[in-house]
């Protein structure tokens, strides 16, 4: 792993990127100065042997994700028949006796989770009887479909081990750059001429691709995912309109362009979809169901939502008026409910850093898997106050917010924001970034490592500058790589 100061630089580069969909590249400071998110002539070059290690280190570490998941679910009393017959408003977790509410998940979400959780393994398979009072399980099998995520790793080449940072499982962007925009600049560029150039099959993955040389051909994500939900959820037609959804108040573009890229790929599969903001996800009252209402105010012109991509966290829509419709709704798959992409556990179970902890206490003292991970602990805890250098992470953040390195006792770096604000935090042994020479000074990448359909698929590296580049933010850079360039 090196990181190459002058590599080419095309010319148009701006407008080329842009045609591809990074319209939201130049932002402006509050100084008024204006940066590139996209860092045009810098890159990253890997070994083959690095990638592969890369990869497979993705892979294990998915695996014990899962398992991770498995433990939680079991530690909420709704994951037994006895618990699902308390019914969907009863209170019967709290913080002491579930995990799922020690993180301040609300009760009325906890079944979905789990059954979403489930839903797809042939032993667990979950459907509920009409009465509402009862809902036990059924034969009759559910589905909820799983797309996409992304690792966070700390990685610094060859004989160092690649470390999980955390888990982006239900909203990571980046997703145009990494897919898109580095393929095509190694594409223009042709700085490496090695068979792989670049770890970058997301779009393939995403599509599928036809069979060659007598190999089966790859369905891709969505026609996969989409043929698994068809066999569970039979009234569905055989090409079900998909919806896909991003909020409107993020202004830079950002979420609609990753949000319509993921929409091309399932068109480019094969399906009709449509492009919605989450402010016209409405609820039809006498139908008991989600509608896209396309005009405010006309409910006259509603459809209903059979499946849904949306780019908007999980915490923040339970925690919104209307939340618990929108779950019941989900609860009976008999009643057609809608079924949504990335489902709740996405972000309930994998994408919060209460992951960071679990995973510490299931693997710490297995060698061959706890390599992977830093040891993570509650705040407050006994394991928490013996770190003297770690970061201290809220459970529910984003892009670095409220996130602190302490080192040895002192603060290094933080990040003030309304994340944390409910007091709920993990920390983290310490592991600064990796430090590399940049024409501004010194830089620190971290390695986001793409899964699709639960297989790894690719990479993407954001890069941040000077110590307050220790913490990833939503202003650090994108930096396209190679694998084994000439230069």
């Amino acid at each position: 792993m090196r990181r190459v100061p002058y590599g080419p630089v095309r010319d148009g580069w701006k407008l080329t990127n842009y045609s591809l969909g990074l319209t939201y590249n130049d932002t402006e400071l509050p100084d008024g100065t204006m940066i590139s998110y996209w860092q045009e002539g810098p890159y990253y070059d890997f070994t083959a042997a690095e990638i592969e290690e890369l990869e497979a280190a993705t892979a294990t570490l998915y695996a014990m994700c899962l398992e991770a998941g498995d433990w939680m679910v079991k530690q909420c009393p709704r994951h037994t028949v006895q618990g699902r017959r308390e019914g969907y408003f009863a209170s019967v977790c709290n913080p002491s006796t579930c995990f799922l509410a020690k993180i301040g998940i609300p009760e009325f979400a906890h079944e979905q989770i789990i059954r979403t959780w489930f839903d797809g393994d042939a032993e667990t398979w979950t459907h509920y009887d009409k009465d509402p009072d009862m809902r036990l399980p059924m034969e009759t099998p559910d589905y909820s479909p799983s797309v996409y995520g992304r690792f966070d790793l700390w990685y610094n080449g060859a004989g160092s081990t690649p470390k999980l940072l955390e888990f982006n499982a239900q909203t990571p962007t980046a997703l145009v750059e990494s897919a898109v925009i580095q393929w095509h600049w190694v594409d223009q560029t042709g700085v490496t001429q090695h068979p792989w150039r670049q770890w970058n099959s997301i779009h393939d993955r995403l599509v599928g691709w036809e069979a060659a040389d007598g190999e089966p051909a790859n369905p891709g994500a969505w026609r996969r995912n989409i043929d698994k939900l068809r066999q569970a959820r039979t009234w569905l037609p055989e090409k079900p309109k998909i919806f896909f959804a991003y909020e409107t108040s993020e202004t830079s573009g950002e979420d609609r362009m990753n949000v319509a890229y993921l929409m091309s790929t399932a068109e480019e599969a094969g399906y009709p979809v449509e492009l919605i903001a989450m402010s016209q996800i409405g609820w039809d009252v006498a139908g008991d169901r989600v509608v896209f209402v396309p005009e405010p105010g006309r409910e006259d012109k509603a459809q209903p939502i059979d499946i849904i991509f949306m780019l908007y966290p999980w915490e923040w829509f339970w925690q919104e008026e209307g939340g618990k419709g929108f779950f019941r709704n989900m609860a009976d798959p008999s009643k057609h409910g809608t079924v949504w992409i990335e489902p709740p556990y996405k972000a309930a179970l994998l994408g919060n850093k209460a992951l960071l902890p679990v995973l510490w206490k299931l693997f710490g003292d297995d060698p061959e898997r706890s390599k992977f991970l830093l040891p993570a602990h509650f705040a407050g805890s006994s394991g928490a106050a013996a770190l003297k250098s770690y970061a201290k992470k809220p459970v529910w953040g984003r892009e670095g917010g409220s996130v602190t390195l302490v080192r040895d006792g002192e603060t290094i770096t933080d990040n003030p924001t309304e994340y944390g604000s409910d007091g709920l935090f993990v920390v983290q042994e310490l592991c600064e970034l990796p430090s590399f020479d940049g024409l501004e000074g010194t830089v620190h990448p971290v390695l986001g490592a793409w899964l699709i359909d639960g297989e790894p698929a690719g990479l993407g590296i954001r890069e941040g500058l000077g110590v307050d580049g220790l913490v990833t933010k939503d202003r650090c850079y994108f930096l396209p790589h190679t694998v084994e360039a000439s230069q």
